[in-house]
Order: C-alpha cells, then structure tokens, then sequence
C-alpha cells in the first residue's frame, strides 16, 4: 500500500502552483467537411505544476528526506493548496474577520451593527460571521457536480476556489448562497454532515515521472529552486 507524504508549505516554500484539469478523448481526425467529432468519457483528473523556492538548508533537508520516502512515483504526496481567492479561516479570529469586511469598531465590539452603526436598544447586534468549515447538509452520490454547503465560509465560497473532501480536490463553478456547482464530479459519495476544507483545500498527487523530485544543493548548503510535474491519485 502506497504512503502519503505531506508536505510542509511554510517551510518547502512555493513560488507559483498551477493545477489544471485534464482529460484524454478520441477523435478519428476532421472529416472531408472539416468537421471533427471529439469522443470522450468523464476522466477528468488533475494535473499539476509546484515551483519550489530556493531553498534554505532546513527546506533542503525535507526536500532530501521526501525524496528518498517516494521512491519515485511508487508513493504519494498530500499537498495543501493555496486558495487565497475566498474566504478562508488560518487560526486569526480578527485577521478573517478583517478579511471579509467586518470593521475594526465591530470586532472591538464583538458584533455587527446596522448599516449606520446602529446597535440594537440593548447594546448588543448581529453576529460575527462564523469561520468553521462548512459542512455538506445532504448527502451527494459520486458524480454528482452541486452539493449543499452550510457556514458563513461555505454560502460565501467564491467561483475559481477551491475545496476538498477526503482529499479528493475540486474548483467552484457557481455558488449560489451554498448551493455549489463544482468540477470534477464528486469521486466518491458524501454523507450529510461531511466537513469541507476550503482554507487548506489538500489533494493527493504522485510524480508525472520518478525523476521529476530531485533537489539540487549548491556549494554544500541551499537548494536550488525546483519545479515538480504531478498528477492526481484516487488510492484511499
């Protein structure tokens, strides 16, 4: 059975990450009229493009250290995605709350308050927005493309963000206050109450090729910046 290695974004640092989704169909080629018909079945998969930083000595030695635990494409990498398009909660109540334009006044307070600042007779107002992540609300079969996601985060998920499940990684399409359209498809079912990460979305990835990891260390000490080509897995 396969080990999943995870990998430590502050300290192997990236400098870009690009995840594509790709596929494979058929075509016979353009007909005598030109036109051509492209045959296809859903196999989408991810692929993707990790450019590591130049590395510090203490990068460099994790970097080492993966490599030798992959074992060329035998093993498999978990890997955190960025996903600084959305809403996202990383352990700093006032820094999201910031985020998603609560006003410093409102968090001094504790509470939202109306459009003119404007509290309620009693002192008090609304609530902050919450930053749990969301959960699904009811239960999705594979290959579906909308779940139902509750939470502040979930309503709120921006179109061209991510999030996963199980470690399995999708982008939004659509978000209409929760209601989530998404690609790829679902690779497996979810049940009600299933929790979504959206603020450290993680997909699972092997090497496109057994030498695509290979740090190279400079004068006995730094590593050189390095790019790694990865692919999707669905072992669980």
């Amino acid at each position: 059975m396969a080990t999943v290695i995870d990998i430590d974004p502050a300290l192997l640092r990236r400098a870009h990450e690009n995840f594509w989704i790709d596929l494979d169909d058929v075509s016979p080629g353009p007909g005598l009229d030109g036109r051509e018909q492209i045959v296809f079945t859903e196999n989408r998969r991810w692929i993707g493009r990790l450019d590591f930083v130049r590395m510090r000595p203490a990068a460099l030695g994790q970097a080492v250290v993966i490599g030798d635990r992959l074992r060329g494409r035998a093993n498999i990498l978990r890997v955190t995605v960025c996903n600084n398009r959305t809403a996202r909660y990383l352990g700093d109540d006032a820094a999201f709350y910031r985020s998603v334009g609560v006003s410093e006044a409102e968090i001094a307070l504790g509470h939202l308050t109306f459009d003119d600042g404007s509290e309620y007779d009693g002192g008090t107002g609304f609530a902050l927005p919450d930053h749990e992540e969301p959960v699904v609300l009811a239960a999705a079969p594979a290959g579906a493309s909308e779940i139902e996601l509750d939470g502040y985060i979930g309503r709120n998920i921006a179109a061209g963000s991510f999030f996963s499940i199980n470690d399995f990684l999708y982008r939004v399409a659509a978000n209409s206050d929760g209601t989530v359209t998404f690609n790829p498809p679902l690779r497996e079912a979810v049940a009600a109450g299933a929790v979504v990460d959206v603020s450290n979305p993680k997909v699972r990835v092997r090497l496109q090729d057994k030498a695509d990891w290979r740090p190279v260390c400079e004068y006995f000490r730094n590593g050189q910046p390095m790019t790694v080509n990865v692919v999707e897995v669905f072992d669980r």
